[in-house]
């Protein structure tokens, strides 16, 4: 009996320990799975996070590939193949009302920074936004994207006015919900992109992320948009530029090259124009839209006062500052041809100097009083208006890639007299021929452009 009792007795404690130990075991291994099973959640919500910042990664871009032949005898290659665009724009919305934008462009041989710029918009109201950084300067050809302007380039006035479009500042956008009216409001640098020589040729205004003076340059830009029924639309408004650039000269001279102010290191030169702009959108036989835009002001150059060569006392003399008025203008004329084809037509004037005639070119001119400190100047091409009719045709294959033929005829204002005015050019064996364009009739600048663009 007593053996038994202890047989079961041991049975009993050896069935304890076991349970005990597959307790603990189950225990550890319950606290492994849940280790696993924690580190696995983390790992994942870890991933969901990075997720979720992709999610708000949007990424766009364009290559545009060329041909280009060239009529001017003057510019040499007068063929070549060339990349024209080649871009990609991050946008980045972190969080509701914010958002970030960053354009670089790799052309071969530089990599240069379009875009880069953030944007606050107003979480009550939804008609405020506030953008800093570097964008395109508020005008209506500057705004329209290159990806889908009907012409392979913008008009000569606008290139002229704002050189690479885009500007570094501030800008507060206002749109109201539910009325078609918009407005910006921009400070600038303002000398982006304009050249800035000393007397040595060297340009002072190199750095693009520091401005050249202290003065800053206002823009304003407002339009409204009509609803023409089922028939279209009509686009309206109006646009300002408000600047100055400081004088490294001590004269003004105007554009009608008679009169020249005194001035002083440091003090404003004004740039100021205005302008009226209109687009018409209809759909009549497959769509049809017809634009244009006026802008008259007064511009303005940078001279350099004279510095005596290094060593010596001789003064060299300088060149005085020139504003000079202006007006230019272009009108579109664009039509659907189908689905899948579209034809855009353009006149596009420029007169960089409204002052001044083609037969008063080299005979209307500034003769210093003193030629040892400042140069005398004269009227030249520099004067002349441009007019030029632009036609274009597209192919659309489908939204990502379009084919473009383009031919621009440039016809410039001629000067009073044949022979008046020539210019030297280089045929492409590198011959000079002197004499070579007289501007005395029409000069040959034709220009034609055959693109392909991809976008995605």
């Amino acid at each position: 009996m007593k053996k038994i009792f202890l047989i079961v007795f041991v049975f009993i404690s050896v069935f304890t320990q076991t349970v005990k130990a597959q307790e603990i075991d189950l225990k550890e291994k319950v606290t492994e799975i849940n280790d696993v099973v924690t580190g696995i959640s983390e790992r994942l919500a870890i991933a969901e996070s990075d997720l979720s910042k992709l999610t708000k990664i949007k990424v766009s871009g364009y290559m545009q590939a060329q041909y280009q032949y060239f009529e001017n005898p003057s510019i040499q290659p007068n063929n070549y193949f060339s990349l024209r665009r080649a871009r990609v724009k991050f946008t980045y919305e972190m969080t509701d009302g914010v958002k970030f934008v960053l354009t670089p462009e790799f052309v071969p041989g530089s990599l240069s920074v379009k875009d880069a710029y953030v944007v606050l918009n107003d979480r009550w109201s939804k008609a405020f936004s506030i953008w800093a950084g570097k964008f395109n300067r508020p005008n209506y050809e500057v705004e329209y994207s290159s990806s889908s302007r009907e012409m392979a380039e913008r008009s000569t006035v606008i290139r002229t006015l704002y050189p690479g479009e885009r500007a570094i500042g501030a800008k507060l956008e206002y749109n109201p919900i539910n009325v078609p009216f918009h407005f910006q409001l921009a400070l600038l640098n303002g000398a982006d992109g304009i050249i800035i020589n000393n007397t040595s040729g060297t340009n002072l205004n190199t750095t693009e992320n520091k401005d050249f003076d202290n003065y800053k340059d206002i823009m304003v830009r407002t339009t409204y948009n009509l609803q023409l029924g089922n028939f279209g639309g009509l686009d309206f408004g109006a646009h300002g530029y408000f600047g100055s650039l400081k004088s490294n000269a001590l004269k003004t001279l105007s554009s009608d090259y008679t009169t020249i102010e005194d001035v002083k290191f440091g003090d404003a030169v004004k740039r100021t124009w205005v302008g009226g702009e209109f687009q018409f959108f209809a759909d009549l036989l497959g769509g049809m839209s017809i634009k244009g835009e006026y802008i008259a002001g007064k511009n303005a150059s940078i001279g350099y006062s004279p510095v005596a060569a290094a060593g010596t006392t001789a003064a060299i003399p300088g060149v005085a500052n020139f504003q000079n008025n202006f007006a230019g203008y272009y009108l579109y004329f664009i039509k659907n041809l189908g689905k899948k084809n579209q034809f855009a037509f353009r006149y596009d004037y420029y007169d960089p100097n409204t002052d001044i005639t083609g037969k008063d070119v080299t005979i209307v001119k500034y003769t210093s009083a003193d030629a040892t400190t400042l140069k005398s100047r004269t009227s030249s091409k520099s004067d002349l208006a441009t007019s030029t009719f632009g036609l274009a045709l597209h192919h659309y294959f489908d939204d990502n890639l379009r084919i473009s033929l383009d031919y621009q005829i440039v016809q410039n204002e001629k000067v009073g007299s044949v022979g008046i005015l020539t210019e030297d050019y280089t045929k492409a064996d590198g011959t000079k021929v002197l004499k070579g364009l007289d501007y005395g009739k029409v000069v040959n600048q034709n220009l034609l452009t055959l693109r392909i663009q991809a976008k995605f």
